[in-house]
Parts: structure tokens; sequence; C-alpha cells
């Protein structure tokens, strides 16, 4: 006969199919794991390309917006010398220069808005004695 009992046998089986159960259940988390690992790891880098286009979008947005701003002030500065140096017409008409320095503001305004480089400083007016002022 069988010096083994066939309910330890039966239980060591058992036994033996509940480890190899428990085993791979851990071996397929381990793997499930590494894969959310490697999902995060690849959502990582696509956020640190997007942050890298972003910053990239931001600076020129900065530069552009510093020339912008010195180009209002040069046009601003401009205007105030053309109406500080000449009296206002009669007939409310703006000057050819006052309207050259406009016209440079609207393209200027419209080249930024289509995304395109805005063109350098507009014309500076030379009216009556504004190059005597000091």
């Amino acid at each position: 006969m069988n010096p083994i009992p066939i309910s330890w046998c039966l239980g060591g089986a058992a036994a033996a199919a509940l480890v190899g159960a428990w085993g791979g259940w851990t071996v397929r988390d381990w793997k499930r794991d590494s894969e959310v690992l490697a999902g995060i790891e690849k959502a990582t880098e696509l956020v640190n390309e997007q942050r890298a286009t972003i910053d990239a979008a931001a600076q020129a947005y900065e530069q552009e917006r510093e020339d912008a701003r010195v180009q209002t002030n040069v046009r601003e500065s401009t205007i105030r010398e053309i109406y500080h140096d000449r009296p206002v017409p009669t007939d409310c008409a703006v000057g050819d220069d006052v309207r050259g320095v406009l016209n440079d503001a609207v393209r200027s305004a419209n080249a930024r808005a289509a995304g395109e480089p805005a063109p350098g400083l507009p014309s500076t007016a030379a009216g009556p004695g504004s190059a005597d002022r000091p």
C-alpha cells in the first residue's frame, strides 16, 4: 500500500495549487505595475515635450510683447511731438506724418495678429521745431 495517506496527497496538491495561484497572481501584479510605470513615464515625457513647446511660445510672445512695447513708446512719443509742435488744424484733418505713424501702427498690429514678425520701428516725423528741442 501507499505509505502516504490520500488526504495528505490531496492536501499537498491543493496547497501547491494555492501557492501556484498566489505566485501567478503576484507575478501578474508585478507585470501590471511595470506597464503602469511605462505609461506614466511616457505621459511624463509627453508633458515635458509640451512644456518645452509652451515655454518656447511664451518666450517668443514675451519678446514680441517687449518689441511691441518699444514700438508703442516710440509711436506715442512721436505722436506727442507732432501734436506738441503743431496747432490743431481748423478742419480737424490729421497731418500726413501723423497718418503715416498711425498707418505704421495698424500694419504692425495686423502683422502681430497674423503671427508674422512686426515691421521695424515707424519712421519718425520731423515736424517744425522737433529737431531743435533739447
